[in-house]
């Protein structure tokens, strides 16, 4: 009985396996490498580099305009989060080269980045959508955002320049060339 029921169970999970990897109309391109298969999604070629930050989302929905709105949620958080991390470790970095506290400016970059990153995403543009309905009839949602990284830095360099905590210590030379390194950084990883 035993022997049967995990011959079943083996049988069905082949089954689903093939299942899962057949359909002419799948919104992803699969490529069989050493009994792996690899998927392509769509637009997911766009990731943060040196002159933009960009997130990548997935909405699924029985309703298109929801599927939408899931997609541009997650892809704006996902850009959100880049953005959020990038300044975090440059205002790091910079405020230790500064010899600065970073319990004393930590609190300000951080309410400055939320700031700017609230800028930011009412100015996002798209730069990849792609639209496809599931084999159940759901529709699915790709959608890449960006937002361009000098923007981001004169957003957040107004924003330090102008804040009271910062007055004294900003050096806008030394916080840029933190920036831009760690752009530069994002550059290279292509």
């Amino acid at each position: 009985m035993k022997k049967r029921v995990m011959i079943l169970a083996a049988t069905a999970a082949i089954t689903g396996v093939m299942v899962t990897g057949c359909g002419s109309s799948k919104p992803v391109s699969v490529t069989k490498v050493n009994q792996e298969q690899e998927i392509s999604v769509p637009c997911a070629e766009y990731f943060t580099d040196g002159n933009f930050f960009r997130g990548v989302g997935v909405g699924q929905s029985k309703d298109m305009n929801t599927a939408r709105e899931k997609a541009r949620m997650a892809a704006n958080t996902e850009l959100a989060g880049s953005i959020s991390t990038t300044i975090k470790q440059v205002s790091e970095k910079y405020v230790n080269d500064a010899g600065q506290s970073q319990a004393d400016y930590g609190e300000t970059f951080e309410a400055l980045t939320k700031q700017v990153i609230n800028q930011q995403l009412n100015n996002l543009e798209v730069c990849c959508s792609k639209t496809t309905r599931t084999p159940d009839g759901l529709y699915k949602m790709y959608i890449a955002v960006q937002a361009d990284a000098k923007k981001v830095f004169d957003a957040l360099d107004r924003s330090a320049a102008a804040d009271k905590k910062l007055e004294t210590m900003y050096n806008r030379e030394k916080f840029r060339a933190n920036y831009d390194a760690e752009m530069a950084a994002f550059a290279k990883k292509q």
